[in-house]
C-alpha cells in the first residue's frame, strides 16, 4: 500500500513538472508569434550581427559578416546554434522560438533537478514554475539573441556542480571544463562563472584536491575553446583568444557619455552614432586599436575618479535594477511592445510589459532572498551560487550593464525563490497548526 501511494506520488510529480515545463513552451511560442513582425529582417529586435553570422553560416559562408573578410568581434557559439535553426525551419521567426524554447525547456529541467537536490521535491516544482513563467526570460527567448543559449548552458553548469562536487574523479572536472569552454563559446563572460567555481572548489574541497580539480577543468576549457583560438589566428593573423569585442566594450561602457546614455535609458550599442563619441584613430591594427580602447578607459578613470565611481555605482544599480533598461523604445525594430502597439482593457502593451517585468522580479529577488537566509548556513552549494552572483556582477559592472545581460542570473535565483516559496507555505501551514492547537 505504501509503495502504491510513492509511486502515485512520484507519477504525480512527473506529470506536474512535465505540464510546467508545457506551458513554459506553449506561452513562449505564443509571445514569439505576437511579436514576430520584427524577429527577423530589417527591423529585427536583436542582435544582427549574430543573425548575419548565422545567416552566412547556413549559406555556407562561414563565421563571417561580409563575405570574404575575416571576423571574430563575437564568439562564435550563438551564431552556430542559430544558424542550426535556420537549415532546420528556415530563416524563420518560428525558427528562432522554436528552438530556443526547446532550450528553455531543457533549462527549466535542470533548474528543477537542482533544486530538488538541494532542498526537496516541492521546492523543485515552485522553482520550475519561475523559471517557466518568469516574463523576461520569456520574451526575451523569442529574440535574436544569444541570452537564451548562454542561461541553458550556466543552468546545467550549476546543477552539474551541484550533483557531482563531492566526486573526485578526473572525468568528472574534465567535463565540467568541456561544459565551461562551450559557454565560453557563447559568451566569454563564463569566465567568470569558472573564477566562481574555482574559488569555492578551494574551500568545499582541500585546497589540494581542490587545485587538481582547477586545473584538469581548465584542461576541458582548452580544449574546447584553443581551436577557435587557432581559427582567429589564421584568419585574422593576430591573438584572439575568443573574440575580439571585449575591449570595445569596456570603452562604451566606462566613458564620459555613457552614464548620460544610462540616465536616459538608451542602449549603449547606440553611442557608435553619437557624433560626440570619440572613435580610435583610422590604421590602428586590432591590437593597437584594443590597447587604445583600454588607455582612454584608464584614462576616463583618473582623470574624472569621481565620475567613474558615481558610474560603477550607476551601472551596479542598472544592473540590478527593478526597472527595464535600456528602455525597449530605444533598441531599434518596430516595437510591438511599444506605447503606439495595441492595448488591452485599456493599458498598453508597454505599460503591462513594465509593470510584469517589475512585479515577477520584485517576488523573485524576496523569495531568493529568504531561499538564501535559509540555506546559505547549511547547504555548501548555495555558497556556489552567492559567488556566481557576485562574481557575475563584478565583471558586468566594470564592463557594461543592462538588465538583458542579468538574466542568466534571475535563473539561478529562481532555484533559491523555489525554496524560499516553500518555506512562506511551511509556515504558513505551522501557523495554522498553532492557532488550532492553542484553540
Amino acid at each position: 500500500m505504501l509503495r502504491d501511494s510513492r509511486a502515485h506520488n512520484t507519477k504525480l510529480v512527473c506529470w506536474t513538472v512535465l505540464a510546467i515545463i508545457y506551458l513554459g513552451f506553449a506561452l513562449r511560442v505564443v509571445v514569439a508569434a505576437y511579436s514576430s513582425s520584427d524577429a527577423l529582417g530589417t527591423e529585427l529586435r536583436g542582435d544582427l550581427l549574430h543573425h548575419q553570422a548565422a545567416h552566412n553560416i547556413a549559406q555556407g559562408h562561414g563565421f563571417v559578416i561580409d563575405v570574404g573578410v575575416p571576423y571574430s568581434f563575437n564568439p562564435p557559439g550563438y551564431a552556430f546554434f542559430l544558424a542550426c535553426s535556420y537549415l532546420l525551419f528556415g530563416e524563420h521567426w518560428f525558427a528562432v522560438a522554436f528552438s530556443q524554447a526547446s532550450i528553455s525547456m531543457l533549462s527549466i529541467s535542470f533548474v528543477y533537478l537542482a533544486a530538488t537536490k538541494m532542498f526537496n521535491t516541492k521546492s523543485g516544482m515552485f522553482a520550475a514554475l519561475f523559471a517557466a513563467l518568469y516574463p523576461y526570460t520569456v520574451y526575451h527567448s523569442s529574440r535574436v539573441m544569444d541570452t537564451t543559449l548562454f542561461t541553458f548552458i550556466m543552468i546545467v553548469i550549476v546543477c552539474y556542480c551541484i550533483h557531482v562536487w563531492q566526486n573526485s574523479h578526473w572525468k568528472i572536472w574534465l567535463f565540467l571544463g568541456i561544459l565551461l569552454g562551450l559557454g565560453c563559446l557563447v559568451r566569454t563572460t563564463m569566465l567568470a562563472v569558472f573564477i566562481s567555481i574555482s574559488i569555492w572548489l578551494i574551500f568545499v574541497l582541500d585546497w589540494r584536491r581542490g587545485l587538481a580539480s582547477i586545473a584538469i577543468c581548465s584542461l576541458g576549457i582548452m580544449l574546447v575553446v584553443l581551436p577557435w583560438t587557432l581559427r582567429n589566428f589564421v584568419v585574422e593573423r593576430e591573438l584572439i583568444f575568443i573574440s575580439a569585442k571585449g575591449m570595445a566594450n569596456t570603452y562604451i561602457g566606462n566613458n564620459q557619455l555613457t552614464m548620460e546614455y544610462i540616465d536616459q535609458g538608451i542602449s549603449l550599442d547606440k553611442l557608435w552614432q553619437d557624433d560626440r563619441f570619440e572613435w580610435p584613430p583610422t590604421g590602428l591594427s586590432g591590437p593597437d586599436e584594443r590597447r587604445w580602447f583600454l588607455s582612454n578607459v584608464v584614462e576616463f578613470a583618473n582623470k574624472y575618479p569621481s565620475d567613474y565611481y558615481r558610474l560603477l555605482y550607476r551601472k551596479l544599480f542598472s544592473f540590478w535594477s527593478p526597472h527595464i533598461n535600456p528602455s525597449v523604445d530605444y533598441s531599434g525594430g518596430r516595437n510591438v511592445w511599444s506605447e503606439d502597439a495595441g492595448a488591452l482593457f485599456g493599458f498598453t502593451f508597454r505599460y503591462i510589459r513594465d509593470v510584469a517585468y517589475t512585479v515577477s522580479y520584485v517576488i523573485l529577488v524576496i523569495l531568493s532572498v529568504l531561499g538564501f537566509v535559509n540555506s546559505i548556513g547549511s547547504r555548501h552549494e548555495a555558497w556556489l551560487v552567492l559567488l556566481i552572483l557576485l562574481m557575475y556582477t563584478l565583471v558586468n559592472v566594470l564592463v557594461w550593464t543592462s538588465t538583458r545581460l542579468r538574466i542568466p542570473l534571475d535563473s539561478l535565483l529562481s532555484i533559491f525563490a523555489g525554496f524560499g516559496l516553500w518555506h512562506v507555505l511551511h509556515w504558513r501551514r505551522v501557523s495554522e497548526y498553532s492557532l488550532r492547537d492553542s484553540i
